[in-house]
């Protein structure tokens, strides 16, 4: 379980990541090129972060409980893995439309997607994941709108 634990880590946390930088990026300025920039290098440095952070976790792991179930360095790469494929996701949509409210839109059923992709495989009810997954992501992404758009305000 510890490798879908690692992969789902990484989906979720590379769609809010990209779909906050996207969101933070276009409250400051409207230019495609900027918020390419900033959204594909947070993209790629916040996935290798997640990835080493899930290796590091995961070898302490297991020395501490003298596991060998599954490497420490399969569980980083999926992390790695699901972190920029899932975030790709809605800095691809914004790239495409140029409009934060499509990117909202597909960040929202990407959500629902890895919700319903967790309870596939977690035995949840349908539910409790998809609306777990889908509130706590869209209150992460919520966020940064905000804090975009008000940091914008100011400067």
């Amino acid at each position: 379980m510890s490798v879908v634990r690692a992969s789902l880590l990484g989906a979720v946390d590379g769609a809010i990541t990209s779909f906050a930088i996207v969101a933070g990026a276009n409250a400051l300025t409207s230019s495609l090129s900027t918020v390419l920039v900033v959204g594909s290098s947070s993209l790629l440095a916040d996935g290798v972060s997640m990835g080493v952070s899930e290796y590091l976790s995961s070898a302490s792991e297991k020395a501490a409980e003298k596991k060998t179930s599954s490497r420490p360095v399969v569980q980083g790469a999926l992390c790695l893995g699901s972190f920029v494929t899932a975030g790709v996701v809605p800095l691809g949509a914004y790239l495409a439309s140029e409009s934060i409210l499509a990117a909202s839109a597909v960040f929202l059923l990407e959500l629902m997607a890895l919700g319903s992709a967790r309870t596939a495989l977690s035995g949840e009810a349908l539910f409790v994941g998809l609306a777990q997954t889908t509130l706590l992501g869209a209150f992460a992404g919520s966020v940064a709108l905000g804090v975009g758009w008000l940091s914008a305000q100011f400067l």
